[in-house]
C-alpha cells in the first residue's frame, strides 16, 4: 500500500477542505507566519497549502526536500517564489476564478461607500449626531461618473459588467494584455489617459516589479486634473488588488490638499496600517481588512485547491497550474 503523503496547511481552510485532505493524507496545521514551526513541518512535507500571508521563499523551500506541490487557495501568487519552486520541480497550483465575484462586489461597495459617505454617516448616527450626519457632503450617483479600470481581467471585467449594466457608467480600461471578449462596451486607453479621465479609478492588477508603486506621485498628479473629469471634487481611488501597487505616502499627500475625493482600500501598504497612520484618521478613506474574498462561496471555491494538490501527489497533471508567465497573466486576475 502506498503511504499517505504529508501535507502542511499553513493558513486557515474551511472544515470541508481539511476533511478532504485528512481523508487522503497526513495533515499538519501550522501558523505560516511562524517560520520556525513552518520550516520544521516542511522537512517531511510532500504538499503545502497556503493563502495570502504565508511567504514561500527560496530559503524556506531549502528546508522542504520532499515538497512536490504548493497549493495557493486563491489567485495572487506574489507570496510564492515561483522561480525557486520551478527550479526544484515543485508544482504550484491555485484557484484563478475563485474570488472574482466576491472582489467585484466589494469593489462596487467601496465606490458607493466613499461617494455617499456611508461609513461617516453611520458613525455619526451611532454617536447620536443625526443632524450632523445629514450635513455631510451630498453624494454623487454612479451613473453620472466615468469608471476607469486598470487591469481588465476576470475581476476587472466583473466590475465593468456591474458598473455598466447596473449603474450605466461609461467604462475606460487599461491593460498591457489584450483582454479578449468584454462583458460591456468599454474603451481601451493608456494609463495616463485613464488617470486623467476616470472619476472612479479601480485597480485590478497583480503585484509585480512593474506594478509595484505604479500609482505614485505622477499618477496622483494626473488624478488631480479636472478638465476631462465629471467629478469636479477630484477622482476616487479604489484598490482591491495589492497594497504596494499604490505608494501610500503619495496617497496621503494627494489627499491632504483635496486633490482626491476619497479612496476605498481593501488592501494597504503596510498591511495592516500602524496605529496613528494618517489614512486611518482621514474620513474620506474607507478601509476594509483585505476582505475581498471573504464570502462563503469564494472560500469554498478557493478551498477546491486541495483537490488539485492531492491530484498532483497522485501523479496527475495539475488542473490549474501557475504558468511560467503567470505574473503577466495575473494582470487580468486577483484575489
Amino acid at each position: 500500500m502506498t503511504p499517505q503523503p504529508n501535507i502542511v496547511v499553513a493558513d486557515a481552510l474551511d472544515d470541508a477542505a481539511l476533511a478532504r485532505l485528512r481523508a487522503a493524507a497526513r495533515v499538519v496545521e501550522v501558523d505560516g507566519r511562524d517560520m520556525d514551526d513552518l520550516r520544521e513541518a516542511l522537512t517531511s512535507a510532500d504538499g503545502l497549502v497556503v493563502r495570502t500571508y504565508t511567504r514561500v521563499t527560496e530559503a524556506l523551500l531549502a528546508h522542504a526536500p520532499r515538497l512536490r506541490v504548493i497549493g495557493r487557495a486563491g489567485v495572487g501568487v506574489d507570496n510564492i517564489d515561483l522561480a525557486a519552486a520551478r527550479s526544484r520541480r515543485i508544482a504550484v497550483v491555485h484557484t484563478p476564478a475563485a474570488a472574482t465575484d466576491a472582489v467585484a462586489d466589494l469593489t462596487v461597495g467601496l465606490m458607493i461607500a466613499v461617494l455617499r459617505c456611508t461609513c461617516r454617516a453611520d458613525a455619526l448616527v451611532r454617536q447620536g449626531r443625526f443632524d450632523e450626519a445629514r450635513e455631510l457632503p451630498i453624494g454623487v450617483e454612479l451613473a453620472a461618473l466615468t469608471l476607469g479600470i486598470v487591469g481588465m481581467g476576470r475581476i476587472g471585467k466583473a466590475v465593468a459588467r456591474r458598473c455598466y449594466h447596473g449603474f450605466a457608467m461609461p467604462v475606460l480600461y487599461t491593460d498591457i494584455i489584450e483582454p479578449g471578449p468584454l462583458p460591456c462596451p468599454a474603451t481601451r486607453v493608456s494609463l495616463e489617459e485613464n488617470l486623467q479621465r476616470a472619476d472612479v479609478l479601480t485597480l485590478h492588477v497583480p503585484l509585480t516589479d512593474q506594478t509595484r508603486g505604479m500609482i505614485a506621485e505622477e499618477a496622483f498628479a494626473h488624478l488631480a486634473l479636472r478638465e476631462q473629469r465629471r467629478l469636479q471634487t477630484g477622482a476616487v481611488l479604489i484598490n482591491t488588488a495589492r497594497g504596494p501597487v499604490v505608494n501610500t505616502e503619495a496617497l496621503v499627500r494627494a489627499l491632504k490638499p483635496g486633490r482626491l475625493s476619497g479612496a476605498g482600500l481593501d488592501v494597504t501598504d503596510p498591511e495592516p496600517l500602524p496605529d496613528g497612520h494618517p489614512l486611518l484618521a482621514d474620513p474620506r478613506v474607507v478601509i476594509t481588512p483585505h476582505a475581498g474574498a471573504r464570502t462563503w462561496a469564494a472560500h469554498a471555491r478557493m478551498c477546491a485547491v486541495v483537490e488539485d494538490v492531492l491530484g498532483v501527489l497522485r501523479g496527475e497533471p495539475p488542473r490549474f497550474p501557475v504558468e511560467e508567465d503567470e505574473k503577466l497573466v495575473e494582470c487580468q486576475t486577483r484575489d
